[in-house]
């Protein structure tokens, strides 16, 4: 039998030291508790742990060699051609074994990532689970100022047309570049998070009996859950039209999050009682949809933040997504606390609001706790409408094939398919967009396989799925302790 081995240099520690033992993380994220972990990393098993390198980012292709490929899982038609994506490795580290992954730098260097020895073993030649935090904590982002926002300019005050305008430009002047190198994260699923996490599922399910703990309940396939973001007070004044989106969640039996500015509460009070005692939920999305919540100084984004309270009292608020998915990282420091989980990140983005010629994104359609926070995050992972009409692509039934075939892919990886509307003029309330948004909660509503629920029914299902996994590696090390068989400790085929 083969076993995974997990190299480490002797050379200090890398830079996300918030991730625990080498790949806990990624063992924890599946679910596999302690005593299989320790059974296949630890110097007791067959798996040997040296120290942990001083590793840095490094970008690259990676590509995958033989039957690699088919243990990605769902992944594997997109590792099969391999992707673009930053690694956390030591490049002085002296390579052993017959390679299995290469990394291939822009550069023209080649370095194998992952090797069999002659006995059979893995060795992950990179900091895997480093690797994940990095990416789905878009660590590899530059969180500058956007350029209108340090001039005062709001861009949701320049008519409709010319913000489409600005965004088809962008859009090209990206294909451009493009041509020029690669964008990361990429279209439509990003392997570089989810991609090794199947990875090292596939070869631990090899060699073990064990078996993750399900992502979603009542054994569902893959979750979905529905937002509105509400910008100005539009819907407001004509609450037709956000009756109109209401009707068509209600029709579908499905209740949704609507995310509105704390300035506009007084404006729909009325309107978002009666949301909220219909079971919908209400969000928070900012004070003012000013695109400077995220850049403001600590003790000013800290007062944005706890107006947030007007929404907690009057309806038992735990979400947020900032203003056009503007965010850094003092934004989720300041939202620890205050707030649970957070929508503002997609899993794959290109950044019209950074006015960048970049791609952003969090690389994973599944939920995750931000680094260094108890905020859980809910990736938005399915395109929207306003996202295709901005690039020209006006026609309903290409989008509804783009976004269901996103769906499917999303329930083939077992993720959340995060969808949000904006019933604002020229977006969700023009009646192709009510047409395909009709449709595609149609197409939600009876897949059987689908768990749809509120973010916040979400945000607490995945808290509670954690206290599972650590009380089962908390309870485990005990009754290892005391001399029993870890296997012996629980029965976990009920959990989650």
């Amino acid at each position: 039998m083969s076993d995974i081995r997990m190299h480490r240099s002797e050379k200090g520690a890398s830079p996300d030291s918030d991730a625990g033992d080498f790949m806990e993380d990624i063992f924890r994220f599946w679910g596999y508790d302690r005593d299989t972990y320790h059974n296949m990393v630890g110097d007791a098993g067959p798996i040997g742990i040296i120290a942990r390198p001083a590793t840095v980012p490094v970008f690259g292709h990676v590509e995958l060699v033989g039957d690699m490929v088919e243990r990605c899982g769902p992944f594997a038609r997109f590792c099969a051609s391999g992707w673009w994506s930053w690694l956390l490795l030591d490049m002085s580290i002296e390579v052993e074994g017959e390679p299995l992954a290469w990394l291939r730098t822009p550069d023209g260097t080649a370095r194998p990532i992952v090797t069999r020895t002659d006995h059979n073993a893995y060795r992950f030649w990179f900091e895997v689970d480093r690797t994940v935090q990095f990416i789905q904590n878009e660590r590899y982002l530059f969180h500058s100022t956007p350029f209108y926002v340090k001039f005062g300019i709001n861009p949701d005050q320049l008519p409709g047309w010319v913000r489409k305008l600005g965004f088809r430009v962008m859009h090209q002047l990206r294909r451009v570049r493009r041509c020029g190198g690669p964008l990361f994260p990429t279209h439509p699923a990003d392997p570089a998070v989810d991609g090794w996490r199947y990875l090292i599922r596939g070869i631990v399910e090899e060699h073990s009996s064990a078996r993750p703990v399900p992502f979603w309940p009542q054994g569902k396939q893959y979750a979905a859950t529905l937002s509105h973001d509400i910008d100005t007070d539009y819907c407001f004044r004509f609450p037709e039209l956000l009756e109109k989106v209401r009707a068509l969640d209600e029709a579908a039996g499905i209740r949704s999050a609507w995310m509105v500015v704390e300035k506009l509460v007084d404006a729909g009070r009325k309107a978002l009682d009666e949301l909220y005692a219909g079971g919908h939920e209400i969000g928070f999305h900012g004070t003012e949809h000013d695109h400077k919540l995220a850049f403001l100084p600590p003790v000013a984004m800290a007062k944005r933040i706890a107006r947030a309270g007007r929404l907690i009292d009057a309806y038992g608020t735990t979400g947020f997504r900032s203003p056009s998915y503007l965010r850094t990282p003092g934004l989720y420091q300041a939202l620890d606390g205050v707030l649970e989980y957070d929508m503002s990140m997609h899993d794959v983005l290109e950044g019209f609001c950074r006015a960048t010629l970049r791609h952003e994104g969090c690389s994973t359609c599944l939920p995750f706790f931000i680094a260094g926070t108890d905020v859980l995050e809910i990736p938005t992972t399915v395109p929207e409408d306003w996202y295709f009409d901005s690039l020209g692509c006006s026609n309903p039934r290409e989008v509804l094939r783009k976004q269901l075939d996103s769906l499917a892919l999303i329930k083939a990886r077992g993720g959340i398919a995060g969808i949000l509307t904006h019933p604002e003029p020229e977006l969700a309330t023009l009646p192709q967009w009510l047409g395909n948004y009709r449709e595609l909660l149609g197409h939600i509503a009876n897949d059987a396989d689908a768990w749809v629920a509120r973010p916040g029914e979400v945000n607490r299902h995945w808290r509670r799925r954690k206290v599972y996994i650590d009380a089962s590696w908390a309870e485990i090390s005990a009754t290892t302790a005391r001399g029993r068989p870890a296997h012996q400790c629980r029965d976990r085929k009920g959990a989650a």
